[in-house]
């Protein structure tokens, strides 16, 4: 794309809530849409279980065919040892909807990205937004591989759409803050099974005094393990440390037992996975969509789902406002805002259950009796 070059709407990020936006824009109007994505998709990227009620959003985005194709692990449901030792299960027979899936998510979004460069959008990877000025037309100055001799270019765009998941960099240039709920990481290592060990087809949550483990099988033998506590307990407890993670990991009762056999991989990768509602979450002429909207406790599974649900949104409040300036883009951030409030009220009842632990800190900053 030549230096000063015009777009009707770029969007920050090129996940499933920057596809998803793409997707629809691309579907559903004529404008011209950049998708920038600082990755070339070739990183290790964090498994995800999704349940059948993501199907309809697929079927929406007309990507059901390839996701199928694309074999992610079938999921029976979850089980959870919460609030007691014996796990509880909640299986997706019961819906009437079919199975979910384990995702491997390094193919899903490679495939949503596909999908996008075959709609007509365009994509450019290795490239990100290192600043923003204007109040729309927007200039947008881009660091990438292909920009040319000092790697930038300026371009400007009429609308923004900020799909940069939970750092909301394209958002916090333009003067939003995050406003966050918890400190909540996840600390993740992965095992390769033994082809003689069978595991459940369900993920698993298991509570421990210091948060709770995540694990669920993905596609070619793999399973992904997460420990989810506060930062500053991992720091106190050194739980980045490979040999102390797993220590931690054997001391568990079901989530041990379901890994017999298997080959830890020790690389550990610590990722955010604190609650927080941007504010604002939009504005004329920009929105923000999935994570970088605002970000929910991976116990409420609303990773995937809201990201392609307000990505749709977030394209269909940028096409109103391009057209006539509408009422959509208004409609969508306190939609948002209404939606993180109820997450906040489940969220107490969600941790409520477990009083094993009441006095330990992580669980009393979730009942309210703690600092935050």
């Amino acid at each position: 794309m030549a230096a000063g070059a015009d777009v009707d709407i770029v969007i920050a990020g090129g996940g499933p809530a920057g596809a998803a936006a793409a997707l629809t824009l691309a579907a559903h109007t004529t404008h011209g849409v950049l998708v920038l994505e600082s990755s070339r998709y070739d990183g290790v990227r964090v498994g995800e279980t999704v349940s059948p009620g993501i199907r309809p959003l697929l079927d929406y985005l007309g990507v059901t065919a390839r996701f199928l194709a694309d074999a992610h692990a079938p999921g029976l449901g979850t089980a959870a040892a919460w609030g007691g030792p014996v796990p509880v299960a909640r299986d997706y027979l019961f819906t009437g909807r079919g199975d979910g899936w384990h995702l491997d998510r390094e193919r899903f979004d490679r495939s949503l990205a596909d999908a996008v460069v075959e709609r007509g959008a365009r994509l450019r990877t290795g490239a990100r937004v290192v600043s923003v000025s204007g109040t729309g037309p927007y200039r947008i100055a881009i660091a990438a591989d292909d920009a040319g001799h000092d790697g930038v270019e300026h371009i400007t765009a009429r609308f923004l759409i900020d799909a940069t998941g939970r750092s909301a960099s394209l958002a916090r240039a333009l003067g939003a803050r995050r406003e966050p709920v918890d400190r909540m990481i996840g600390i993740v290592g992965f095992h390769t099974l033994d082809p003689m060990h069978s595991v459940e087809r369900n993920a698993l949550i298991e509570a421990v005094p210091d948060g709770w483990w995540y694990s669920a099988p993905l596609p070619n033998g793999r399973i992904v393990l997460a420990f989810m506590t506060d930062a500053d307990i991992a720091r106190r407890e050194r739980l980045a440390d490979p040999a102390i993670w797993a220590e931690r990991l054997r001391a568990t009762d079901c989530t041990a037992a379901r890994i017999n056999g298997a080959v830890f991989q020790p690389e550990l990768r610590i990722r955010s996975a604190a609650s927080h509602l941007l504010d604002p979450v939009g504005a004329p002429g920009w929105v923000a969509a999935g994570d970088a909207a605002c970000s929910f406790d991976p116990l409420a599974a609303m990773g995937i789902g809201h990201a392609i649900s307000s990505g749709i949104h977030a394209a269909r409040a940028a096409h109103n406002f391009l057209q006539s300036r509408g009422p959509i883009l208004d409609e969508y951030i306190g939609h948002v805002a209404a939606n993180f409030r109820r997450y906040l009220e489940l969220r107490t009842g969600y941790y409520a259950v477990e009083r094993r632990w009441k006095e330990k800190t992580f669980w009393k900053r979730r009942s309210g009796k703690g600092d935050e």
